[in-house]
């Protein structure tokens, strides 16, 4: 127990736990403010934005950290929306299998494999044939 309380409580919790959730909810990059803000929220269980407070004030309160997350500024700004170094960064073959998953794409056992033919040349990725150990990035 109180091994867990020390990671817990620990300093770098907070700042970890709000980037990889920033991250989730579709900001591959946030900026050191956006991070910070959220780290209160964590520390303070509590967030307040537009005269409405989130969160009951203890330690570690998601229902603060999420809060500040989906209503912080640089979340909802529609000026970062025409920023293409804003937002989150997908690799290309997953761009492809998420609009084929969108339009409803459903296997046809009759064909056998579904292959996507020329996918490296059309958009500089294919499945399975990365070039290095970093995947696209």
């Amino acid at each position: 127990e109180a091994v867990l309380d020390h990671y817990f409580y620990h300093s770098n919790v907070a700042p970890f736990l709000c980037i990889r959730l920033i991250q989730r909810f579709g900001i591959s990059n946030p900026s050191p403010r956006y991070i910070g803000t959220c780290a209160k929220s964590f520390h303070d269980g509590l967030f307040t934005s537009g005269g409405h407070s989130y969160g009951s004030g203890a330690y570690g309160d998601l229902s603060a950290v999420i809060a500040s997350i989906a209503l912080d500024r640089e979340a909802r700004n529609p000026v970062l929306d025409s920023d293409p170094a804003s937002g989150s960064l997908r690799e290309p073959i997953l761009k492809v299998i998420g609009l084929m998953r969108a339009l409803g794409f459903e296997h046809d056992d009759r064909i056998g494999t579904t292959q996507l033919y020329g996918m490296n040349e059309k958009i500089g990725q294919m499945a399975y044939s990365f070039d290095s150990v970093f995947s696209f990035f």
